[in-house]
């Protein structure tokens, strides 16, 4: 009887370490995966990417919020602000792919990048310190509608 209850117990314990390890392992693939799109996205914004698109922009992902789908380049060459849009609506299905019910916020904040917490206010109050920021975030547990940036990265 007691060895039975020794091994349920380890059994339990086992189990227990096996989800943490799991939850931990996709919550490290999330970070992982929106840490190289956000650079990925950095390094298009400072090749020129954004130029083609109109200068005051802060948000580049407002331009594809309410759009279905964007004329595919694959197949026929495309203007480059069409082929700038092309880019943008692909990252971002790239980004929600990879990294389920991610939100993303491109801004203007003069707060500093290191500085964690990391929250969705943008401070951009006519400092000449501000940078152009992304900010991407996901639900980790529990409330899906309510939750932080998990990574805050310079654009450009």
């Amino acid at each position: 009887m007691i060895a039975l209850l020794l091994v349920s117990l380890s059994a339990s314990a086992l189990i227990s370490t096996m989800v943490a390890t799991r939850v931990q392992a996709e919550s490290q693939a999330r970070f992982t995966a929106a840490l190289r799109l956000a650079v990925e996205l950095s390094d298009w914004v400072r090749q020129g990417g954004m130029s083609v698109l109109d200068s005051a922009l802060v948000n580049p992902m407002d331009l594809i919020e309410g759009v279905g789908s964007v004329t595919a380049c694959f197949s026929e060459p495309c203007q480059a602000k069409t082929a700038a849009l092309f880019y943008l609506h692909h990252w971002r299905s790239r980004l929600f792919l990879k990294v389920p019910n991610a939100r993303i916020l491109v801004c203007q904040d003069n707060t500093s990048i290191s500085a964690a917490p990391y929250d969705w206010s943008c401070d951009s109050d006519g400092s000449d310190h501000k940078a152009r920021v992304i900010k991407i975030g996901w639900p980790q547990r529990g409330d899906a509608s309510d939750f932080p940036p998990q990574l805050v990265i310079g654009l450009g």
